[in-house]
Protein backbone atom coordinates (compact mmCIF):
# COMPACT_ATOMS: atom_id res chain seq x y z
CA UNK A 1 0.00 0.00 0.00
CA UNK A 2 1.53 3.35 -1.04
CA UNK A 3 1.36 6.58 0.85
CA UNK A 4 -1.48 7.98 -1.28
CA UNK A 5 -3.81 5.05 -0.50
CA UNK A 6 -2.93 5.22 3.16
CA UNK A 7 -3.96 8.87 3.30
CA UNK A 8 -7.34 8.07 1.67
CA UNK A 9 -8.07 5.38 4.27
CA UNK A 10 -7.12 7.70 7.08
CA UNK A 11 -9.69 10.25 5.88
CA UNK A 12 -12.49 7.68 5.07
CA UNK A 13 -12.45 5.78 8.37
CA UNK A 14 -13.52 8.75 10.54
CA UNK A 15 -16.26 9.62 8.03
CA UNK A 16 -17.65 6.04 8.10
CA UNK A 17 -17.53 5.97 11.89
CA UNK A 18 -19.62 9.14 11.98
CA UNK A 19 -22.19 8.03 9.36
CA UNK A 20 -22.77 4.51 10.71
CA UNK A 21 -24.37 5.51 14.05
CA UNK A 22 -26.42 8.11 12.16
CA UNK A 23 -27.85 5.50 9.79
CA UNK A 24 -28.70 3.18 12.67
CA UNK A 25 -30.84 5.85 14.29
CA UNK A 26 -32.87 6.68 11.11
CA UNK A 27 -36.14 5.01 10.13
CA UNK A 28 -36.97 4.13 6.53
CA UNK A 29 -38.45 7.55 5.73
CA UNK A 30 -35.53 9.43 7.21
CA UNK A 31 -33.07 7.11 5.49
CA UNK A 32 -34.80 7.77 2.16
CA UNK A 33 -34.48 11.50 2.77
CA UNK A 34 -30.83 11.08 3.57
CA UNK A 35 -30.15 8.92 0.52
CA UNK A 36 -32.48 10.81 -1.86
CA UNK A 37 -32.33 14.58 -1.29
CA UNK A 38 -34.90 15.01 -4.09
CA UNK A 39 -37.53 14.10 -1.47
CA UNK A 40 -37.44 17.66 -0.18
CA UNK A 41 -38.19 19.15 -3.58
CA UNK A 42 -41.68 20.63 -3.90
CA UNK A 43 -43.97 19.85 -6.83
CA UNK A 44 -47.48 20.68 -8.10
CA UNK A 45 -49.80 18.21 -9.92
CA UNK A 46 -53.45 18.22 -11.07
CA UNK A 47 -55.03 14.99 -12.43
CA UNK A 48 -58.59 13.67 -12.74
CA UNK A 49 -59.13 10.03 -13.68
CA UNK A 50 -55.59 9.68 -15.03
CA UNK A 51 -53.77 6.38 -15.36
CA UNK A 52 -51.23 5.69 -12.63
CA UNK A 53 -48.57 5.26 -15.30
CA UNK A 54 -49.10 8.83 -16.49
CA UNK A 55 -49.08 10.22 -12.93
CA UNK A 56 -45.78 8.52 -12.11
CA UNK A 57 -44.30 9.80 -15.36
CA UNK A 58 -45.05 13.43 -14.45
CA UNK A 59 -43.90 12.80 -10.88
CA UNK A 60 -40.62 11.45 -12.20
CA UNK A 61 -40.11 14.46 -14.45
CA UNK A 62 -40.74 16.96 -11.65
CA UNK A 63 -38.86 15.18 -8.86
CA UNK A 64 -35.94 13.65 -10.76
CA UNK A 65 -36.71 10.20 -9.28
CA UNK A 66 -37.36 7.04 -11.33
CA UNK A 67 -40.65 5.12 -10.99
CA UNK A 68 -41.95 1.87 -12.49
CA UNK A 69 -45.56 0.72 -12.01
CA UNK A 70 -46.36 -2.99 -11.70
CA UNK A 71 -48.34 -4.40 -14.64
CA UNK A 72 -51.52 -5.13 -12.66
CA UNK A 73 -51.85 -1.51 -11.44
CA UNK A 74 -50.42 0.42 -14.40
CA UNK A 75 -53.88 1.45 -15.64
CA UNK A 76 -55.32 2.20 -12.21
CA UNK A 77 -57.15 5.53 -12.32
CA UNK A 78 -55.91 8.27 -10.00
CA UNK A 79 -57.42 11.66 -9.18
CA UNK A 80 -55.31 14.23 -7.27
CA UNK A 81 -54.57 17.92 -6.87
CA UNK A 82 -51.23 18.93 -5.31
CA UNK A 83 -49.89 22.48 -5.02
CA UNK A 84 -46.33 23.09 -3.87
CA UNK A 85 -46.06 19.83 -1.90
CA UNK A 86 -42.80 18.00 -1.05
CA UNK A 87 -42.14 14.92 -3.18
CA UNK A 88 -42.09 12.70 -0.10
CA UNK A 89 -45.55 13.81 1.01
CA UNK A 90 -46.96 13.64 -2.52
CA UNK A 91 -45.68 10.09 -3.01
CA UNK A 92 -46.98 9.02 0.40
CA UNK A 93 -50.49 10.38 -0.26
CA UNK A 94 -50.72 8.86 -3.73
CA UNK A 95 -49.71 5.43 -2.47
CA UNK A 96 -51.81 5.38 0.71
CA UNK A 97 -55.06 6.52 -0.91
CA UNK A 98 -54.78 3.87 -3.62
CA UNK A 99 -53.57 1.04 -1.33
CA UNK A 100 -50.13 0.98 -2.96
CA UNK A 101 -46.55 0.76 -1.76
CA UNK A 102 -43.09 0.94 -3.30
CA UNK A 103 -40.03 -1.24 -3.31
CA UNK A 104 -36.41 -0.22 -3.97
CA UNK A 105 -33.34 -2.38 -4.08
CA UNK A 106 -30.19 -1.30 -2.21
CA UNK A 107 -27.87 0.70 -4.42
CA UNK A 108 -30.67 1.45 -6.92
CA UNK A 109 -32.54 4.68 -7.57
CA UNK A 110 -35.57 3.05 -9.23
CA UNK A 111 -38.83 2.87 -7.25
CA UNK A 112 -41.11 -0.09 -8.08
CA UNK A 113 -44.71 0.86 -7.26
CA UNK A 114 -46.93 -2.17 -6.57
CA UNK A 115 -50.15 -3.19 -4.84
CA UNK A 116 -50.11 -3.32 -1.07
CA UNK A 117 -50.13 -6.88 0.20
CA UNK A 118 -53.56 -7.66 1.65
CA UNK A 119 -53.71 -9.57 4.93
CA UNK A 120 -54.48 -13.25 4.36
CA UNK A 121 -58.12 -14.15 5.04
CA UNK A 122 -58.96 -17.22 7.08
CA UNK A 123 -60.98 -19.22 4.54
CA UNK A 124 -62.83 -22.37 5.52
CA UNK A 125 -64.29 -25.20 3.41
CA UNK A 126 -67.41 -27.12 4.38
CA UNK A 127 -69.47 -29.81 2.64
CA UNK A 128 -73.27 -29.57 2.72
CA UNK A 129 -75.21 -32.66 1.66
CA UNK A 130 -78.59 -31.79 0.17
CA UNK A 131 -81.48 -33.79 1.63
CA UNK A 132 -84.33 -32.95 -0.72
CA UNK A 133 -83.04 -30.80 -3.57
CA UNK A 134 -80.65 -32.00 -6.28
CA UNK A 135 -77.55 -30.38 -7.70
CA UNK A 136 -77.88 -28.90 -11.17
CA UNK A 137 -75.60 -31.47 -12.85
CA UNK A 138 -77.36 -34.48 -11.34
CA UNK A 139 -78.54 -37.23 -13.68
CA UNK A 140 -81.81 -37.31 -11.76
CA UNK A 141 -82.76 -34.03 -13.38
CA UNK A 142 -83.52 -35.87 -16.60
CA UNK A 143 -87.06 -37.13 -16.91
CA UNK A 144 -88.02 -40.79 -16.86
CA UNK A 145 -90.36 -41.99 -19.59
CA UNK A 146 -92.50 -45.11 -19.26
CA UNK A 147 -93.77 -46.22 -22.65
CA UNK A 148 -95.91 -49.16 -23.73
CA UNK A 149 -96.44 -50.05 -27.38
CA UNK A 150 -99.32 -52.06 -28.83
CA UNK A 151 -98.81 -54.84 -31.35
CA UNK A 152 -100.59 -53.16 -34.26
CA UNK A 153 -100.34 -49.85 -36.03
CA UNK A 154 -97.29 -48.61 -34.20
CA UNK A 155 -99.49 -46.96 -31.58
CA UNK A 156 -97.96 -46.04 -28.26
CA UNK A 157 -99.38 -44.67 -25.03
CA UNK A 158 -96.82 -43.07 -22.78
CA UNK A 159 -96.54 -40.84 -19.76
CA UNK A 160 -93.58 -38.78 -18.70
CA UNK A 161 -93.05 -37.37 -15.21
CA UNK A 162 -90.15 -36.03 -13.20
CA UNK A 163 -88.32 -38.45 -10.96
CA UNK A 164 -86.47 -36.14 -8.63
CA UNK A 165 -87.05 -32.64 -9.91
CA UNK A 166 -84.82 -30.17 -11.67
CA UNK A 167 -82.38 -27.80 -10.08
CA UNK A 168 -84.33 -25.81 -7.50
CA UNK A 169 -82.18 -22.70 -7.80
CA UNK A 170 -80.21 -23.36 -4.62
CA UNK A 171 -76.90 -22.94 -6.47
CA UNK A 172 -77.78 -19.42 -7.64
CA UNK A 173 -79.10 -18.48 -4.21
CA UNK A 174 -75.88 -19.54 -2.46
CA UNK A 175 -73.69 -17.81 -5.04
CA UNK A 176 -75.55 -14.57 -4.36
CA UNK A 177 -74.63 -14.56 -0.65
CA UNK A 178 -70.98 -15.62 -0.95
CA UNK A 179 -68.26 -13.06 -0.30
CA UNK A 180 -65.78 -12.02 -2.98
CA UNK A 181 -63.42 -14.79 -1.87
CA UNK A 182 -66.13 -17.45 -1.64
CA UNK A 183 -66.44 -20.41 -4.01
CA UNK A 184 -68.98 -23.19 -4.48
CA UNK A 185 -68.61 -26.54 -6.27
CA UNK A 186 -71.31 -29.15 -6.90
CA UNK A 187 -70.67 -32.86 -6.43
CA UNK A 188 -73.25 -34.91 -8.31
CA UNK A 189 -72.01 -38.24 -6.95
CA UNK A 190 -72.91 -37.38 -3.34
CA UNK A 191 -75.50 -34.68 -4.15
CA UNK A 192 -73.50 -32.19 -2.11
CA UNK A 193 -72.31 -28.59 -2.22
CA UNK A 194 -68.66 -27.86 -1.39
CA UNK A 195 -68.49 -24.26 -0.18
CA UNK A 196 -65.36 -22.24 0.63
CA UNK A 197 -65.71 -18.86 2.36
CA UNK A 198 -64.81 -16.92 5.48
CA UNK A 199 -66.03 -18.39 8.74
CA UNK A 200 -68.35 -15.47 9.52
CA UNK A 201 -70.39 -16.12 6.35
CA UNK A 202 -71.31 -19.75 7.08
CA UNK A 203 -74.21 -18.98 9.46
CA UNK A 204 -75.90 -17.08 6.62
CA UNK A 205 -75.22 -19.96 4.21
CA UNK A 206 -76.63 -22.52 6.66
CA UNK A 207 -79.83 -20.53 7.21
CA UNK A 208 -80.33 -20.17 3.46
CA UNK A 209 -79.85 -23.90 2.86
CA UNK A 210 -82.24 -24.78 5.68
CA UNK A 211 -84.90 -22.56 4.11
CA UNK A 212 -84.50 -23.81 0.53
CA UNK A 213 -83.62 -27.49 0.98
CA UNK A 214 -87.11 -28.64 1.94
CA UNK A 215 -89.36 -31.42 0.59
CA UNK A 216 -91.10 -30.47 -2.65
CA UNK A 217 -94.79 -31.46 -2.81
CA UNK A 218 -95.61 -34.40 -5.06
CA UNK A 219 -98.70 -34.15 -7.20
CA UNK A 220 -100.66 -37.08 -8.61
CA UNK A 221 -102.36 -36.23 -11.89
CA UNK A 222 -105.21 -38.57 -12.87
CA UNK A 223 -106.31 -38.28 -16.48
CA UNK A 224 -109.19 -39.80 -18.42
CA UNK A 225 -109.14 -39.30 -22.20
CA UNK A 226 -112.35 -39.98 -24.08
CA UNK A 227 -113.13 -39.86 -27.78
CA UNK A 228 -116.85 -39.13 -28.14
CA UNK A 229 -119.15 -37.98 -30.89
CA UNK A 230 -119.94 -34.30 -31.07
CA UNK A 231 -123.62 -34.96 -30.43
CA UNK A 232 -122.70 -36.70 -27.18
CA UNK A 233 -120.43 -33.81 -26.24
CA UNK A 234 -123.27 -31.38 -26.88
CA UNK A 235 -125.55 -33.40 -24.60
CA UNK A 236 -122.96 -33.26 -21.83
CA UNK A 237 -122.72 -29.52 -22.26
CA UNK A 238 -126.50 -29.10 -21.93
CA UNK A 239 -126.81 -31.50 -19.02
CA UNK A 240 -124.05 -29.88 -17.00
CA UNK A 241 -124.53 -26.29 -18.01
CA UNK A 242 -124.85 -25.37 -14.33
CA UNK A 243 -121.29 -26.35 -13.45
CA UNK A 244 -119.35 -23.60 -11.60
CA UNK A 245 -118.29 -21.70 -14.72
CA UNK A 246 -118.75 -17.92 -14.58
CA UNK A 247 -118.38 -15.43 -17.39
CA UNK A 248 -118.69 -11.64 -17.40
CA UNK A 249 -121.75 -10.39 -19.20
CA UNK A 250 -122.13 -7.26 -21.30
CA UNK A 251 -122.83 -3.76 -19.99
CA UNK A 252 -124.60 -0.84 -21.61
CA UNK A 253 -125.96 2.58 -20.69
CA UNK A 254 -128.41 2.89 -23.58
CA UNK A 255 -132.17 2.48 -23.27
CA UNK A 256 -134.54 0.95 -25.82
CA UNK A 257 -134.05 0.56 -28.74
CA UNK A 258 -130.82 -1.25 -27.87
CA UNK A 259 -127.78 -0.46 -30.01
CA UNK A 260 -124.82 -2.83 -30.05
CA UNK A 261 -122.40 0.03 -30.63
CA UNK A 262 -123.27 1.41 -27.17
CA UNK A 263 -121.79 -1.56 -25.33
CA UNK A 264 -119.35 -0.65 -22.59
CA UNK A 265 -118.06 -4.20 -22.18
CA UNK A 266 -118.92 -7.01 -24.56
CA UNK A 267 -117.93 -9.64 -22.00
CA UNK A 268 -117.11 -13.21 -22.95
CA UNK A 269 -117.83 -14.23 -26.53
CA UNK A 270 -118.53 -17.90 -27.32
CA UNK A 271 -117.46 -19.36 -30.62
CA UNK A 272 -118.45 -22.57 -32.32
CA UNK A 273 -116.28 -25.64 -31.56
CA UNK A 274 -113.79 -23.68 -29.50
CA UNK A 275 -111.34 -25.00 -26.93
CA UNK A 276 -113.16 -25.17 -23.58
CA UNK A 277 -112.09 -25.70 -19.98
CA UNK A 278 -114.50 -26.16 -17.06
CA UNK A 279 -114.65 -27.62 -13.58
CA UNK A 280 -117.06 -30.24 -12.28
CA UNK A 281 -117.95 -31.59 -8.85
CA UNK A 282 -117.53 -35.20 -7.77
CA UNK A 283 -121.27 -35.87 -8.12
CA UNK A 284 -121.34 -34.30 -11.56
CA UNK A 285 -118.29 -36.31 -12.60
CA UNK A 286 -119.93 -39.59 -11.60
CA UNK A 287 -123.10 -38.69 -13.47
CA UNK A 288 -121.10 -37.72 -16.55
CA UNK A 289 -119.34 -41.08 -16.65
CA UNK A 290 -122.60 -42.93 -16.18
CA UNK A 291 -123.96 -41.09 -19.18
CA UNK A 292 -120.88 -41.77 -21.30
CA UNK A 293 -120.99 -45.47 -20.41
CA UNK A 294 -124.45 -45.65 -21.95
CA UNK A 295 -123.14 -44.31 -25.27
CA UNK A 296 -121.94 -47.15 -27.49
CA UNK A 297 -119.78 -44.84 -29.62
CA UNK A 298 -117.65 -43.63 -26.69
CA UNK A 299 -114.00 -44.68 -26.95
CA UNK A 300 -111.77 -44.67 -23.90
CA UNK A 301 -108.33 -43.72 -25.16
CA UNK A 302 -106.30 -43.80 -21.96
CA UNK A 303 -106.54 -43.54 -18.18
CA UNK A 304 -102.99 -42.76 -17.00
CA UNK A 305 -101.86 -41.64 -13.56
CA UNK A 306 -98.73 -39.51 -13.53
CA UNK A 307 -96.78 -38.60 -10.40
CA UNK A 308 -94.68 -35.45 -10.68
CA UNK A 309 -93.09 -32.84 -8.45
CA UNK A 310 -94.33 -29.33 -7.93
CA UNK A 311 -93.56 -27.02 -10.89
CA UNK A 312 -92.43 -29.95 -13.04
CA UNK A 313 -94.07 -30.90 -16.33
CA UNK A 314 -95.84 -34.22 -16.82
CA UNK A 315 -96.44 -35.36 -20.39
CA UNK A 316 -98.96 -37.91 -21.66
CA UNK A 317 -99.29 -39.02 -25.25
CA UNK A 318 -101.25 -41.57 -27.27
CA UNK A 319 -99.55 -41.55 -30.63
CA UNK A 320 -98.98 -43.41 -33.86
CA UNK A 321 -95.92 -43.15 -36.06
CA UNK A 322 -97.92 -42.70 -39.24
CA UNK A 323 -96.61 -42.74 -42.81
CA UNK A 324 -97.59 -39.59 -44.69
CA UNK A 325 -95.52 -39.89 -47.86
CA UNK A 326 -92.50 -41.32 -49.59
CA UNK A 327 -88.97 -39.98 -49.35
CA UNK A 328 -86.34 -40.91 -51.93
CA UNK A 329 -82.63 -40.49 -51.36
CA UNK A 330 -79.95 -40.92 -54.04
CA UNK A 331 -76.37 -41.92 -53.29
CA UNK A 332 -73.67 -41.52 -55.95
CA UNK A 333 -70.50 -43.57 -55.89
CA UNK A 334 -68.16 -42.86 -58.82
CA UNK A 335 -70.30 -43.56 -61.91
CA UNK A 336 -73.02 -45.54 -60.09
CA UNK A 337 -76.10 -43.94 -58.52
CA UNK A 338 -78.19 -45.81 -55.98
CA UNK A 339 -81.71 -44.75 -55.03
CA UNK A 340 -83.42 -45.72 -51.79
CA UNK A 341 -87.09 -45.21 -51.03
CA UNK A 342 -88.46 -45.02 -47.53
CA UNK A 343 -91.68 -43.99 -45.88
CA UNK A 344 -91.80 -40.49 -44.46
CA UNK A 345 -93.45 -40.65 -41.05
CA UNK A 346 -94.84 -38.21 -38.50
CA UNK A 347 -96.10 -38.78 -34.98
CA UNK A 348 -99.88 -38.36 -34.82
CA UNK A 349 -102.31 -38.76 -31.96
CA UNK A 350 -103.20 -37.06 -28.70
CA UNK A 351 -100.62 -35.20 -26.60
CA UNK A 352 -101.10 -33.58 -23.20
CA UNK A 353 -98.64 -31.58 -21.10
CA UNK A 354 -99.55 -30.56 -17.55
CA UNK A 355 -97.45 -28.43 -15.18
CA UNK A 356 -98.87 -28.14 -11.64
CA UNK A 357 -97.99 -25.55 -9.00
CA UNK A 358 -99.47 -26.27 -5.57
CA UNK A 359 -100.18 -23.74 -2.83
CA UNK A 360 -100.25 -25.74 0.40
CA UNK A 361 -101.64 -22.84 2.44
CA UNK A 362 -104.76 -22.26 0.32
CA UNK A 363 -105.18 -25.83 -0.92
CA UNK A 364 -105.26 -24.64 -4.52
CA UNK A 365 -103.35 -25.87 -7.55
CA UNK A 366 -102.44 -23.77 -10.58
CA UNK A 367 -102.32 -25.88 -13.74
CA UNK A 368 -100.67 -25.01 -17.04
CA UNK A 369 -102.46 -27.31 -19.50
CA UNK A 370 -101.39 -27.82 -23.10
CA UNK A 371 -103.48 -30.36 -25.07
CA UNK A 372 -102.69 -31.11 -28.70
CA UNK A 373 -104.17 -33.35 -31.38
CA UNK A 374 -102.20 -34.23 -34.51
CA UNK A 375 -104.06 -35.95 -37.33
CA UNK A 376 -103.00 -36.94 -40.85
CA UNK A 377 -105.64 -36.13 -43.46
CA UNK A 378 -105.75 -37.44 -47.01
CA UNK A 379 -103.94 -35.04 -49.28
CA UNK A 380 -103.01 -34.82 -52.95
CA UNK A 381 -102.66 -37.83 -55.26
CA UNK A 382 -99.76 -38.01 -57.73
CA UNK A 383 -99.54 -40.21 -60.82
CA UNK A 384 -96.23 -42.03 -61.21
CA UNK A 385 -94.84 -44.62 -63.60
CA UNK A 386 -95.75 -47.36 -61.15
CA UNK A 387 -99.26 -46.08 -60.44
CA UNK A 388 -100.58 -43.39 -58.14
CA UNK A 389 -99.44 -42.25 -54.70
CA UNK A 390 -101.71 -40.49 -52.24
CA UNK A 391 -100.00 -38.36 -49.64
CA UNK A 392 -101.29 -37.28 -46.26
CA UNK A 393 -101.16 -33.81 -44.73
CA UNK A 394 -100.53 -33.58 -40.96
CA UNK A 395 -103.03 -31.34 -39.18
CA UNK A 396 -102.31 -30.08 -35.69
CA UNK A 397 -104.79 -28.54 -33.27
CA UNK A 398 -103.88 -27.45 -29.79
CA UNK A 399 -104.29 -24.84 -27.11
CA UNK A 400 -102.69 -23.54 -23.94
CA UNK A 401 -104.46 -22.61 -20.74
CA UNK A 402 -103.57 -21.67 -17.16
CA UNK A 403 -106.22 -22.18 -14.50
CA UNK A 404 -106.58 -22.47 -10.73
CA UNK A 405 -108.61 -25.20 -9.04
CA UNK A 406 -108.99 -26.75 -5.61
CA UNK A 407 -106.97 -29.79 -4.61
CA UNK A 408 -108.81 -32.90 -5.84
CA UNK A 409 -111.17 -30.97 -8.11
CA UNK A 410 -111.71 -32.26 -11.65
CA UNK A 411 -111.52 -30.12 -14.76
CA UNK A 412 -112.95 -30.96 -18.17
CA UNK A 413 -111.12 -30.00 -21.34
CA UNK A 414 -113.05 -30.14 -24.60
CA UNK A 415 -113.45 -28.51 -27.96
CA UNK A 416 -110.69 -30.34 -29.86
CA UNK A 417 -112.70 -31.65 -32.82
CA UNK A 418 -111.75 -33.96 -35.65
CA UNK A 419 -113.61 -35.42 -38.57
CA UNK A 420 -113.55 -39.07 -39.63
CA UNK A 421 -114.95 -40.39 -42.89
CA UNK A 422 -116.35 -43.87 -43.54
CA UNK A 423 -117.03 -45.39 -46.97
CA UNK A 424 -119.76 -48.06 -46.97
CA UNK A 425 -120.29 -50.17 -50.12
CA UNK A 426 -123.56 -52.07 -50.53
CA UNK A 427 -123.70 -54.51 -53.44
CA UNK A 428 -125.37 -57.63 -54.76
CA UNK A 429 -123.19 -60.71 -54.54
CA UNK A 430 -121.42 -61.64 -57.78
CA UNK A 431 -123.23 -58.98 -59.84
CA UNK A 432 -121.68 -56.15 -57.93
CA UNK A 433 -118.20 -57.47 -58.74
CA UNK A 434 -118.69 -57.68 -62.50
CA UNK A 435 -116.53 -55.34 -64.60
CA UNK A 436 -118.17 -52.50 -66.47
CA UNK A 437 -121.74 -53.26 -65.39
CA UNK A 438 -120.93 -53.96 -61.72
CA UNK A 439 -121.49 -50.34 -60.79
CA UNK A 440 -125.20 -50.73 -61.46
CA UNK A 441 -125.47 -53.38 -58.73
CA UNK A 442 -123.57 -51.63 -55.96
CA UNK A 443 -123.93 -48.44 -53.97
CA UNK A 444 -121.25 -46.43 -52.22
CA UNK A 445 -122.25 -44.36 -49.23
CA UNK A 446 -119.81 -41.93 -47.60
CA UNK A 447 -120.54 -40.74 -44.09
CA UNK A 448 -118.67 -38.16 -42.02
CA UNK A 449 -118.47 -38.40 -38.25
CA UNK A 450 -117.39 -35.46 -36.14
CA UNK A 451 -115.56 -36.55 -33.00
CA UNK A 452 -114.44 -34.56 -29.98
CA UNK A 453 -111.61 -35.23 -27.55
CA UNK A 454 -112.71 -34.76 -23.94
CA UNK A 455 -110.13 -34.84 -21.15
CA UNK A 456 -110.98 -35.20 -17.47
CA UNK A 457 -108.06 -34.12 -15.31
CA UNK A 458 -107.79 -34.37 -11.49
CA UNK A 459 -104.65 -33.19 -9.63
CA UNK A 460 -104.02 -34.20 -6.02
CA UNK A 461 -101.29 -33.05 -3.64
CA UNK A 462 -99.91 -36.16 -1.97
CA UNK A 463 -99.18 -36.38 1.72
CA UNK A 464 -96.65 -38.70 3.33
CA UNK A 465 -99.26 -41.34 4.21
CA UNK A 466 -100.94 -41.23 0.79
CA UNK A 467 -100.96 -44.25 -1.50
CA UNK A 468 -101.89 -44.01 -5.15
CA UNK A 469 -104.48 -46.77 -4.81
CA UNK A 470 -106.16 -45.13 -1.79
CA UNK A 471 -108.02 -42.55 -3.85
CA UNK A 472 -109.13 -42.31 -7.41
CA UNK A 473 -111.33 -39.89 -9.27
CA UNK A 474 -112.51 -42.48 -11.78
CA UNK A 475 -114.27 -45.76 -11.18
CA UNK A 476 -113.74 -48.65 -13.53
CA UNK A 477 -115.13 -48.00 -17.00
CA UNK A 478 -115.15 -50.57 -19.76
CA UNK A 479 -112.36 -50.13 -22.27
CA UNK A 480 -113.04 -49.94 -25.97
CA UNK A 481 -112.04 -53.61 -26.31
CA UNK A 482 -114.67 -54.62 -23.71
CA UNK A 483 -117.88 -54.58 -25.79
CA UNK A 484 -120.83 -53.32 -23.72
CA UNK A 485 -123.94 -55.48 -23.52
CA UNK A 486 -126.02 -53.05 -25.61
CA UNK A 487 -123.50 -53.09 -28.46
CA UNK A 488 -123.08 -56.87 -28.30
CA UNK A 489 -126.84 -57.44 -28.52
CA UNK A 490 -127.08 -55.06 -31.49
CA UNK A 491 -124.30 -56.90 -33.33
CA UNK A 492 -125.86 -60.33 -32.69
CA UNK A 493 -129.24 -59.11 -33.92
CA UNK A 494 -127.72 -57.72 -37.13
CA UNK A 495 -125.92 -61.01 -37.83
CA UNK A 496 -129.12 -62.95 -37.24
CA UNK A 497 -131.04 -60.82 -39.73
CA UNK A 498 -128.25 -61.16 -42.28
CA UNK A 499 -128.44 -64.97 -42.11
CA UNK A 500 -132.17 -64.88 -42.89
CA UNK A 501 -131.61 -63.02 -46.18
CA UNK A 502 -131.92 -65.11 -49.34
CA UNK A 503 -130.13 -63.89 -52.45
Amino acid sequence: MNKKQTKILVYLIPILLVLTPLSWGLDKSEMDKFLYPEYSKKISMDFKGAALNDVLKILSQQSGLNFIAAKEIADKQVTLYLDNVPVEEALERILNVNSLTYEIKPGSDIFLVKELNKPAKNLETRVFKLKHATVSNSKLNSTISIETTSTTGGTSSSGTGTAAGANSGILDAIKAILTADGKIVEDARTNSLVITDIQAQFPVIERTLATLDIPVPQILIEVEMLDISKSTADQIGVKFGSTPLTFTGGERDHVYPWNQNKLLNKGYEFEEAEYRVGTISAAGLSATFQFLKSQTDTKHLARPKILTLNNQTAEIKISTNEAIGVATSTTSAQSTATSATRAERVETGVFLKVTPQANLETGEIILAVQPKVVQARTGATFITNNGSITFKDPEERGAQSILRIKDGETIIIGGLLRETGTDTITKLPILGDLPLIGGAFRHKDKTADERELVIFLTPRVLTEDYTISSKTAFKHIEREQEIPLVRRNAVEKALSNFEKLNF
